[in-house]
């Protein structure tokens, strides 16, 4: 059996497209890695339980934001995954208490799927949250995890696309079935972790009786909350700040732009667009809220549910779910939508074939109406009416956008401004924002309406 690295994307080719600074975090990380070999096999050895020999595979190898991933073969063809933390990106971003927050997050997160629901996720076998003395692979050692190896592939891999625009299935009908199965299996996960939940919005810990309990956000430590509202009013403070800043790159590392797509070369007018796309955000999640749910319980999410972090087999069924380092419990709003590529756009932008995206979109709300026993809120809302709806649609796939593009003009912006429903021109609105801020006042026009717009 090859490793399961072969299937990994070429490094030589990834790594170009980085920018120098993010790069050589990665190469970095595998230059201190590879000399010390012997000593992270002989511990993994010590862990196998007939303590099998094996190599850690350092020329082929593949990264996240935060983790440098390494596969480690043993010579009886078992593969484990081993992630080191990387350095900080900057102030804010990796640093070692955020790392470390992230690691006992995702271990903590495993544990509960492992126990309360039938996903297949990797099993843990060792980590250390931070570089420190006690560190079983040496002083020096960053912080890592170490868990079992899963077998398959991503749904683009099996020639189908859900993350773009165009047609999913490129042409060829007969994988419409192994779709459909895909999204009927993400429909069952969404489900599944929709029963767990906790009084607290917030990232897990491990406690030392081994409970899980719910604390800060592992992102930025923030919180808990024991309120839905709260938790938005935080979250519409971060997109602020977050428009604030000049840059022209993807601060969250999904290809966005990061403000550069406001296609404007005045940085001060770039960050008006950004301000007033943030300020939308704000406006527009807070009356759709539903005072019902504000105190919870609050479903389980998985945090970074895309393509890329999903295995299926050839007939499309799921067979290991990835990445759960931003797994927490989120407001039922934020939970609506597990992942951008199972909602169609609400309003046609432009971006390719919106047909096809809603198509995808309705067959997995069709796979929600369909799920037996999924809870439901205090509001009553069922799953498939929160995916369908213009609360689940602005809290979990707008919010995505919103940070992954730093509040881009064109896209959330004029999004937002569809879905509710001002009476200016979306450019209008902006010069009014504009000649606002230069008074001095602060907000955006007066919302006269909020209609509820069918993904229709």
């Amino acid at each position: 059996m090859p490793p399961i690295s072969t299937a990994w994307p070429d490094v030589d080719a990834s790594l170009a497209v980085l920018e120098p600074e993010y790069a050589d975090r990665i190469t970095s990380m595998v230059a201190f890695v590879t000399p010390r070999s012997k000593v992270i096999e002989t511990y993994a050895s010590s862990l196998h339980p007939t303590k099998c020999p094996c190599r850690i595979i350092t020329d082929h190898y593949t990264w996240g934001q935060s983790f440098a991933v390494f596969e480690i073969l043993f010579d009886d063809d078992v593969s484990w995954i081993m992630r080191f933390g990387m350095r900080p990106m900057d102030a804010y971003f990796n640093t070692a208490e955020q790392l470390e927050r992230k690691i006992l997050n995702e271990v903590a997160a495993l544990q509960l799927v492992r126990e309360r629901t039938t996903i297949p996720v990797p099993r843990v076998l060792a980590f250390h949250a931070h570089p420190s003395p006690c560190n079983p692979l040496g002083p020096h050692f960053p912080a890592f995890v170490l868990m079992t190896a899963m077998a398959g592939a991503t749904i683009e891999e099996r020639g189908i696309s859900t993350s773009g625009s165009g047609d999913p299935l490129r042409g060829d009908e007969s994988k419409r079935p192994i779709l459909l199965r895909y999204l009927r299996d993400i429909a069952d996960i969404h489900v599944q972790l929709s029963r767990i939940t906790f009084d607290r919005i917030g990232s897990f810990m491990l406690e030392d009786d081994g409970r899980v309990s719910v604390g800060p956000g592992a992102d930025y430590g923030l919180g808990p909350f024991a309120s839905a509202r709260e938790y938005f009013r935080i979250q519409a403070d971060a997109y602020e700040r977050l428009a604030e800043v000049d840059v022209d790159v993807d601060v969250a590392g999904g290809g966005g732009g990061g403000g550069g797509n406001n296609n404007n070369t005045d940085p001060t007018a770039a960050r008006l667009k950004r301000q007033f796309v943030a300020s939308l955000w704000r406006a527009a999640i807070m009356p759709l809220l539903d005072d019902r749910d504000d105190r919870g319980p609050f479903p389980m999410r998985h945090g970074d549910l895309h393509n890329d972090n999903i295995l299926v087999d050839v007939e499309g069924h799921i067979v290991g779910v990835l990445d759960w380092d931003c797994a927490g419990t989120v407001p039922w709003e934020a939970f609506a939508v597990p992942t951008f590529e199972v909602s169609g756009d609400f309003v046609d932008l432009g971006y390719g074939s919106r047909d096809e995206r809603l198509a995808v979109h309705d067959a997995f709300n069709a796979a929600l109406r369909e799920a037996q026993d999924a809870p439901v809120p205090p509001s009553g809302r069922t799953l498939a009416e929160l995916h369908n709806s213009n609360a689940g649609h602005v809290a979990a796939y707008l919010a995505y956008w919103m940070f992954s593009m730093a509040c881009d003009y064109d896209h959330t912006g004029r999004a937002l401004h569809t879905i509710m429903g001002l009476p200016d021109d979306m450019d209008l609105a902006f010069q009014k924002f504009v000649d606002a801020h230069s008074r001095g006042s602060e907000g955006i026009p007066a919302v006269v309406s909020l209609p509820s717009i069918s993904v229709h």
